[in-house]
């Protein structure tokens, strides 16, 4: 086992709410940090579910939980990612970034100050849209931040992507897939997190006892996001 510290960091929400700019932001600024994409984990296309005659990329039985556990595992112990392991991620252009580098690099001196131990730290950032509700995985994260947008909001954001890198290629949804498929699915999966099942409402006493932490992707620029995740992760840190 490495002898450095580390911290695992969950960066969670529904599709097009922030999470991979998060991430890659949190990358930036944590000097020792590595992301580890749960979409690398996708089952091959021909067992992928088919809901209302689409596939279905966006449900649990899409995700190889196993095996993405079994990742997480490996950075717990070896402090690093499993060699071999291919991301398919950056192929995925996020657009341009809300938040430039150097301003990321100004919040980090702004939360952190001249806390050096943070930049001796490793931090593994798990990136995925259904990191909160297996509860086994969930359990291994230190840090769990949930993204949340309202639904016209991530509607317009994913309907204005070109596609998303697969295994096999490329996917682009098809017209109303948003609606159809990966809004109900995201919903069915998270509702036991919030009180009534209402996703703008608030987390359950189950989902606060796992430490669950959210914020609003629509309510807070990007930068105020960096700032509410760096300011986690510092109380994380700062844990005797």
């Amino acid at each position: 086992m490495a002898g450095s510290r580390l911290i695992i960091i969950g960066v969670s929400g529904p599709s097009s709410s922030g999470k991979s700019t998060l991430g890659r932001l949190l990358h930036h600024v944590l000097p020792k940090s590595f992301i580890l994409y749960e979409d690398d984990f996708y089952k091959p296309e021909e067992q992928i579910p088919i809901v209302n005659g689409e596939l279905d990329w966006d449900c649990p039985e899409a995700i190889d939980f196993v095996m993405l556990r079994s990742a997480v595992d490996y950075v717990r112990t070896n402090h690093c990612l499993q060699d071999g392991l291919y991301s398919k991620e950056d192929k995925n252009a996020l657009g341009k970034p809300p938040v430039t580098l150097e301003e990321a690099d100004e919040i980090k001196k702004q939360i952190v100050g001249q806390n050096s131990e943070v930049d001796e730290i490793k931090f593994c950032i798990v990136d995925g849209f259904l990191l909160f509700i297996d509860e086994e995985l969930t359990s291994k994260l230190d840090v769990k931040l949930l993204l949340r947008a309202p639904y016209e909001s991530l509607k317009a954001r994913r309907e204005a992507r070109n596609g998303y890198a697969t295994l096999e290629g490329f996917w682009q949804d098809p017209p109303g897939y948003f609606e159809k498929i990966v809004w109900p699915g995201y919903v069915k999966a998270h509702k036991h997190l919030f009180v009534n099942g209402d996703m703008n409402g608030d987390l359950t006493e189950a989902a606060k006892a796992q430490d669950i932490r959210t914020a609003s992707a629509i309510d807070l620029h990007m930068s105020d996001l960096l700032r509410w995740a760096l300011k986690t992760i510092s109380q994380e840190v700062n844990k005797p």
